[in-house]
């Protein structure tokens, strides 16, 4: 990699991992958890996404942020679920929010008339005070003798957490079992509103401070706007553009240029859909993946186009190197790294990048193996 080209790319490489905050350069996890305005709340991709990126993070850290009230999960960007900081939660809910139609055949499907639907949904805030797991749902909400009960009020609180009006609460860093709660009990308050469009120009410019230099079209693959909404939320911002339709915020320009290299033999464990990998349009990942691993990097679908979906990643001095995969045998983690063609990683290296991740998610041992 030599040239104009290829130091750009070296310096953007450099400049967004470092405001990614990868390196576990945050003094903690909240920090972090702006930095990158939000992080999938799927585990364990939330716990390691935090982990990555923060200077100390715990076992316990991540339940610490929910049960403080410090972050929530929400429907985001592009319709899917994050861990959000709460402060700014209610401006990324506005920017991203979809439509009610989206969800409306799911009201049909849980057996509610548009009318029955929001007798429910006033009980439901009425009742649903403290978090619960699904399978205590309706005798909360006194559904237990309708043997159709469970399924409707499921499905009936889903399309409320779609709309704002419910959260979900994490209870397993290993795995995926959330409980409900109603937001105005978990908050003391229903989420602030705000403009969509200008949410989405806030929400435009807090993407560019963590994922930037970016284009319109990196920007409407993330938040999952058009680029008619993504161009014109960009356009009212004060940026630079780099090249190539790449945009930095102005006034971050003159560090821009002084950005330090990378330490090349730094290593960085990235969870499937980790904020990063899924932080840039599949024909824009230059910076952290080669052209020719892409496919190694993320899900393929028919033709060999690509998928939305990340896989878990190890990067060394900011490139994706490999990716890896874990199980457990009882609270063993047993991780598998399969290096990309041409790369190779010392066996040493392996022990320490996951040693952390496994204290994470309650291993008592880690064992890896390369594939």
């Amino acid at each position: 990699m030599v040239g104009e080209a290829g130091e750009l790319l070296q310096r953007i490489r450099a400049w967004t991992y470092r405001r990614q905050r990868l390196g576990r350069a945050a003094a903690t996890a909240e920090e972090a958890l702006r930095a990158v305005v939000g992080v999938y709340s799927n585990h364990p991709t939330a716990p390691l996404a935090l982990l990555a990126r923060s200077q100390a993070f715990g076992p316990d850290d991540l339940g610490a942020l929910e049960r403080d009230r410090a972050a929530i999960r929400l429907s985001a960007m592009r319709g899917s679920i994050f861990l959000l900081p709460t402060a700014t939660t209610p401006r990324i809910f506005a920017a991203t929010r979809q439509p009610f139609k989206t969800f409306a055949r799911l009201v049909t499907h849980a057996g509610l008339t548009p009318e029955t639907y929001e007798q429910f949904k006033l009980h439901v805030r009425d009742t649903l005070r403290e978090p619960l797991l699904p399978a205590e749902l309706p005798g909360a909400l006194g559904e237990a003798a309708d043997p159709t009960g469970e399924a409707r009020v499921a499905t009936g609180v889903r399309i409320m957490a779609y709309e704002g009006l419910v959260l979900r609460i994490g209870s397993n860093l290993r795995g995926n079992t959330l409980r409900y709660v109603a937001t105005e009990a978990w908050l003391g308050q229903p989420l602030e509103e705000h403009d969509p469009a200008e949410a989405l120009g806030w929400l435009a410019g807090e993407y560019l401070r963590g994922y930037g230099p970016a284009r319109v079209a990196d920007f409407a693959w993330w938040a999952g706007a058009t680029r008619t909404r993504a161009k014109a939320a960009l356009a009212t911002l004060d940026t630079v553009d780099l090249g190539g339709g790449l945009l930095l915020s102005a006034d971050q320009q003159e560090e821009f240029a002084r950005v330090a290299p990378l330490d090349p033999e730094a290593l960085d464990v990235l969870p499937k859909w980790d904020a990063y990998t899924m932080g840039l349009a599949p024909d824009g990942r230059q910076r952290f993946v080669a052209d020719e691993h892409l496919g190694l990097a993320y899900s393929q679908g028919g033709g060999g186009t690509l998928h939305g979906d990340g896989f878990p990643l190890l990067l060394r001095g900011g490139r994706a190197v490999a990716t890896w995969g874990h199980r457990f045998a009882g609270n063993r983690m047993q991780v598998t790294v399969t290096p990309f063609p041409d790369e190779a990683l010392p066996a040493a290296a392996y022990a320490d990048a996951f040693a952390a991740a496994g204290a994470v998610l309650g291993a008592s041992a880690v064992a890896v193996k390369e594939g």
